[in-house]
């Protein structure tokens, strides 16, 4: 859907602390995508878990180094249903999620263009597990629009728009969080 490419935009011209999900993978699942399966429950629920831990060090690492003038962290990362969302939000309950939308076609055509750790005909299996987040039950959850053809310019404005959002919710709350 072009998570990673999101992500590393708002770290190179947003001013915020990219993190690319994929990196924290254990060698397990990384073994399990290169089998050309996808995860179990318990493999995303441990993921999950992984990923609120590596939240919590990237966020203090920031701090240490950039103490008040520390970066939003951005983390891409396909959290795939809401269960495993919920993980991550009790572990960081200021975190924000984005969903990175596309039309379907334009994922399947950045698959193929490879450097991914998912094939296409694994990203199509997979795309049948994701749960789009339900507005009644997430309804703070924005959505980027990167359909094929979606320019950077395009990009970094939604971007922009969703970062000032987060804040802005950020300074009602009282504090920085992840977006």
């Amino acid at each position: 859907a072009g998570k990673t490419h999101c992500g590393a935009l708002a770290g190179r011209e947003l001013g915020c602390a990219f993190h690319d999900g994929d990196s924290w993978l254990p060698d397990d699942l990384r073994a399990s995508l290169a089998r050309g399966e996808g995860f179990t429950d318990e493999q995303r629920q441990r993921f999950a878990e992984e990923v609120g831990r590596r939240i919590a060090e990237a966020s203090a690492a920031e701090a240490a180094e950039r103490g008040v003038n520390a970066r939003p962290l951005v983390v891409s990362q396909a959290m795939f249903k809401r269960r495993f969302r919920d993980i991550v939000r009790s572990a960081h309950p200021r975190v924000h999620f984005v969903w990175v939308r596309d039309d379907g076609e334009a994922r399947l055509e950045r698959l193929r263009a490879g450097g991914n750790l998912v094939d296409t005909e694994l990203g199509k299996r997979m795309a049948l597990d994701f749960e789009p987040p339900d507005p009644t039950a997430e309804p703070d959850i924005p959505a980027i629009d990167n359909p094929a053809g979606t320019t950077d310019e395009d990009l970094l404005r939604q971007l922009a728009t969703i970062l000032e959002r987060v804040r802005e919710s950020d300074a009602i709350r009282g504090s920085p969080g992840a977006a």
